[in-house]
């Protein structure tokens, strides 16, 4: 606004003395900060990608309580509570690079099918749809929890556009659909931490 108030008042003071108006000075040829942000964006468009500090796993965010299943129990319906909320972003230092372009660019790195597959920015792990789990123990007494989670992906990357500009960002999303996980109190629990957390939750910290 105050780079405008002065140009208003320049061109008052130039028409006065008989030279160019103010309507005749805007219209010149000195670009709008539009103009500067769409060629700077399409320096963008074609940039490359190099990616650093690239995970991909898989976190919990809901688990069951424990069930007490006896010998002629057959098909339980567990109910995972909410352990934690995973949020997608995209964070880079030029707004001119869109989150779907950073997100085409990870599916591209996973050898992933599109980015439709990939949570976008402000997508919560909490508003997944999905259902109660169910499972068949017939002829399996014991104490049971059943685990889910989302296979997160976070990474860092640099974007080298035209003209040599750099932009730097990075990106946490999870690619859709859910990891889930049977797990019986009492038995190893494996290697995989998202499980072992779990396992730890609900039945304790060791095992049988």
């Amino acid at each position: 606004m105050r780079r405008r108030h002065i140009a208003a008042v320049f061109g008052t003071l130039v028409l006065a003395a008989g030279c160019t108006t103010a309507t005749e000075k805007r219209a010149g040829t000195e670009p709008s900060a539009k103009v500067a942000a769409a060629a700077k964006a399409a320096a963008c468009q074609g940039g490359t990608f190099r990616w650093t500090d690239v995970t991909r796993e898989v976190r919990l965010t809901e688990v069951s309580p424990v069930v007490k299943v006896g010998r002629s129990d057959g098909r339980i319906t567990f109910h995972p509570r909410l352990v934690r909320t995973i949020v997608a972003r995209v964070d880079t230092s030029d707004t001119s690079v869109s989150a779907h372009r950073v997100l085409v660019a990870v599916a591209k790195r996973l050898k992933w099918a599109d980015a439709e597959g990939l949570a976008a920015p402000g997508e919560m792990s909490a508003d997944r749809v999905h259902h109660d789990p169910q499972a068949d123990f017939l002829g399996h007494p014991g104490r049971y929890v059943e685990a889910e989670g989302v296979n997160v992906v976070e990474a860092s990357f640099t974007m080298t556009c035209s003209g040599g500009r750099d932009v730097y960002g990075s990106v946490i999303t999870w690619l859709k659909g859910d990891s889930g996980a049977s797990l019986a109190c009492g038995v190893d629990p494996g290697n995989h931490p998202w499980i072992k957390e779990a396992y730890r939750l609900t039945c304790g910290g060791a095992t049988a």
